[in-house]
């Protein structure tokens, strides 16, 4: 491509789909039982028939939007600003959206990671080649656990292992406290020190049950403990952080950088980061290397669940930061049905970052057909 007659990339239409893909097994996160992923998928094209495809999931609890809310606020707010723009300008676009968008604001990241999508596919390079370079060739996923017994979880876990995965999430406050406390440190003697845990309560706990925990489990080594308590209980976190063998991390609490500035005098030791949280690629790009300068270990994670689009975002997002640490956490795996051709998988346990143009995954549109709620 001759770049010193680099043409404008107009955007010629934008559509957004509300689908509803099957889980491969109920996954219950603080009580909730999920068996199935509402997310909502944008399809971007050009006037020289390029496509690019976005995505952002249903998630209110995580700072994100009711699935109604992200199709209305895309209906209503988005679609007729975006025809006529030059694709190039990428989060120029992202950015101008934000006042015309009062609720449903994740949509907004969708738009931003269908427009990098775009433009690589254009320019003809990788989306991290966008946004920096490659720092890093592959990713350690984490693979999560959340069956309904210690057993179950225990079964699972060693399964994974011998497939080559080495990092698990733990979920809890699913179970009693003393299971969760029993399935931390069976899993330590079970399978040795090699393997990385990190336990997720989803804001299931409180204060009492967060320190019995900790101090439960202080001689399993947990990489870390991800958002223990309600986001509002703030003078509790602080109490937990301070009396807290294991280092503590937050997800739900944190829904944009303001929030991780808030947190930081408690002692928060890292952050879970979602592109749909942080406005996409162009947001979380940002966020990730401010809260690494701040110190912070980061954990890149998609809501369960979400395609191979989303997923495919967070690898490259892993591949450009200066660190990923806490690991990254694509939800993609724990869906029965994906809507790409060929959807991304581990490789002895790691995940590779794709290197071919945009995000480096081809969308199955019969099956954005199939499976979007009518």
């Amino acid at each position: 491509m001759d770049t010193s007659t680099l043409s404008p990339l107009i955007i010629k239409k934008v559509e957004a789909f509300a689908v509803c893909l099957p889980m491969i097994k109920p996954v219950l996160m603080a009580g909730v039982e999920l068996r199935e992923a509402e997310t909502m998928l944008v399809r971007i094209e050009a006037t020289n028939g390029l496509v690019g495809w976005g995505e952002t999931t249903s998630a209110p609890s995580h700072g994100g939007s009711t699935l109604a809310e992200l199709m209305s606020a895309f209906n209503d707010s988005i679609k007729d600003h975006l025809p006529g723009k030059n694709a190039l300008d990428l989060s120029g676009i992202t950015k101008s959206l934000y006042p015309f968008v009062k609720q449903g604001k994740s949509a907004i990241a969708a738009i931003d990671i269908a427009l990098y999508d775009l433009v690589g596919r254009y320019l003809q390079v990788p989306v991290h080649v966008l946004i920096g370079g490659k720092q890093r060739e592959k990713a350690e996923p984490l693979w999560l656990i959340g069956n309904k017994s210690v057993e179950k979880d225990v079964h699972e876990t060693g399964k994974m292992i011998e497939q080559g995965y080495r990092f698990f999430k733990l979920k809890l406050g699913v179970k009693s406290l003393a299971d969760d406390i029993l399935l931390t440190n069976t899993l330590r003697a079970e399978y040795g020190d090699e393997i990385k845990y990190c336990g997720d309560a989803n804001m299931g706990m409180n204060l009492e049950q967060a320190s019995s925990y900790v101090v439960g489990v202080k001689d399993a080594n947990l990489s870390y403990f991800e958002q223990p308590l309600q986001k509002s209980a703030i003078q509790d976190l602080e109490k937990l952080i301070a009396l807290s063998p294991v280092k503590i991390g937050l997800d739900e609490s944190v829904t944009d950088m303001a929030a991780v500035l808030a947190h930081l005098p408690l002692g928060i030791a890292g952050v879970s980061l979602k592109t749909l949280k942080f406005g996409g690629i162009s947001g979380l790009m940002a966020a990730g290397h401010a809260c690494a300068a701040l110190g912070l270990e980061l954990n890149l994670a998609g809501k369960l669940a979400e395609s191979s689009i989303a997923s495919a975002a967070l690898l490259h997002l892993s591949a450009a930061l200066p660190h990923v640490r806490w690991g990254v956490s694509p939800s993609h795996l724990s869906l029965a049905q994906d809507i790409v051709q060929a959807p991304i998988q581990t490789v002895n346990g790691m995940l590779y970052v794709p290197n071919t143009a945009g995000l480096g995954i081809e969308v199955d549109e019969s099956l954005v057909q199939k499976y979007q709620m009518k």
